[in-house]
């Protein structure tokens, strides 16, 4: 039998430039538009899911509703932050033909005060801060939970570090909470995500009056025709089981065996593209129900490779330019890494934070 040996294209851009360019040329007028229209068509079914859900929960009528109305908001819920304003604040909702957030994209982005986030601060710490310098120590806010946590081998490692494959995991539940908190005192200039961010009076009364809204939404309405108790102890459970879905799939896509840190004060030793590939990792790819499933649900996010290197794109044509990725890659001798399974990335996170947990600090 003949093996033959695959010989790789001539490359003259190098890697941004041809990865970008093979892009382009895979992703027409038409691909784009057809991309766009599912993206918008998923946003319709969640936001009638989203909001179906939330009415279901205010008119449930015994323990058992209410427990399956708020499962279903809490995945809505989820679901809203996955598939349309993290689209529509990385300009990606609607084709815009400049980096300049488009007006319709702004519009769809406050999707992200829904569900307790503050659109403004959070594009400035996702997109310039994780984006722009992902898993560099000191600079992206992502892989920086103080000293309750080592995720990055540049960080210092406390004794109880050796512990955090286990506790950290219900921590995660709190992920909403702590982006909410952060918003509010990013306003005074005490967040980790504030530097450099200067807050004007706009920028604080929307923080205030979208997070007094949140609450009002969140447990004004229910009280009418439940006990405020029960509201109270349904609302703080879908914060904190909507927490704990956004936390882990975050997580899964850097805080992983395999992907790359670098030290803050320093570059990275690649150029950006590079190190875009260096520091992601993708998961979940197959063509299995589940897989295809979770792919819809995680709004792009398993393909978080794809998504770092061009974020204004729809998320729904990642699947398109993957080969592309794969290819490219291969060519320049980049490793590219994708986990077979969600599965896959949560054990590969938890034994990354194992490692952390033990081993010293790097130099």
């Amino acid at each position: 039998m003949t093996t033959t040996t695959r010989t790789p294209p001539v490359r003259t851009g190098g890697f941004a430039g041809d990865l970008t360019r093979a892009v382009t040329e895979r992703l027409d007028q038409g691909t784009l538009r057809r991309a766009h229209r599912r993206l918008h068509v998923k946003a319709v079914v969640i936001a009638v899911w989203f909001l179906a859900s939330f009415v279901a929960v205010i008119l449930a009528a015994g323990w058992l509703e209410g427990i399956a109305a708020s499962t279903s908001f809490t995945l809505a819920f989820a679901a809203v932050g996955f598939n349309i304003q993290h689209d529509a604040n990385h300009n990606a909702f609607f084709a815009s033909a400049t980096k300049r957030l488009s007006v319709a994209n702004r519009v769809v982005g406050w999707s992200m005060f829904a569900i307790g986030g503050d659109a403004n601060r959070w594009r400035y710490r996702h997109n310039t801060l994780h984006h722009g310098s992902p898993n560099v120590v000191g600079v992206d806010s992502d892989i920086n939970l103080g000293p309750l946590a080592r995720l990055a081998p540049f960080q210092p490692r406390r004794p109880w570090h050796r512990f955090q494959h286990l506790y950290l995991w219900p921590l995660y539940s709190f992920t909403v909470l702590e982006i909410m908190f952060n918003d509010l005192a990013s306003l005074v200039g005490v967040s980790r995500h504030s530097r450099g961010h200067r807050t004007t009076v706009s920028d604080a009364t929307v923080a205030v009056t979208t997070k007094v809204a949140f609450v009002a939404f969140m447990l004004g309405l229910p009280t009418l025709t439940h006990p405020f108790w029960v509201v109270a102890v349904g609302g703080v459970a879908v914060i904190l089981a909507v927490g704990f879905v956004l936390g882990v799939v975050f997580q899964s896509a850097h805080v992983v065996e395999g992907a790359e840190f670098a030290q803050g004060g320093t570059r990275p030793p690649y150029q950006w593209h590079e190190w875009q590939v260096r520091s992601s990792l993708d998961f979940s790819h197959g063509s299995g129900p589940l897989s295809r499933l979770f792919r819809w649900y995680a709004g792009g996010l398993d393909h978080q490779t794809e998504h770092h290197l061009f974020p204004r794109l729809p998320h729904t044509a990642y699947p398109v330019i993957a080969p592309i990725v794969t290819e490219v890659c291969a060519d320049y001798g980049i490793p590219r890494r994708v986990q077979p399974s969600f599965h896959a990335a949560l054990a590969s996170h938890y034994r990354h934070l194992r490692a952390m947990g033990r081993r010293p600090l790097a130099r």
